[in-house]
């Protein structure tokens, strides 16, 4: 349930760092980095691995590849499906 917990976290945070008014600012100083859901999903998967902050049981290394992978793909169907209901809010 932690697990669950925890990747459902990661997944909130790359959303806000895409999608958030909050982070503008910060986007527009890496925007092919920052403003794609996949891509920023990965690199805070690959952080939150790497820290140990969710661990995957396999070293620090693979940890950060396993939970880089797992919530870039979960940022980014979680975004597409956020896209599909409620309509992009940068249009």
């Amino acid at each position: 349930m932690t697990d669950l917990l925890h990747v459902a976290a990661l997944v909130g945070a790359t959303l806000i760092v895409v999608r958030g008014t909050i982070f503008r600012r910060v986007r527009a100083l890496w925007p092919a980095l920052l403003k794609c859901s996949q891509c920023a999903g990965a690199w805070v998967g690959v952080v939150a691995g790497a820290s140990g902050v969710v661990p995957a049981g396999h070293g620090r290394i693979l940890d950060a590849v396993v939970v880089g992978a797992a919530t870039s793909f979960l940022a980014q169907a979680a975004d597409a499906i956020f896209i599909h209901l409620l309509g992009d809010p940068l249009d």
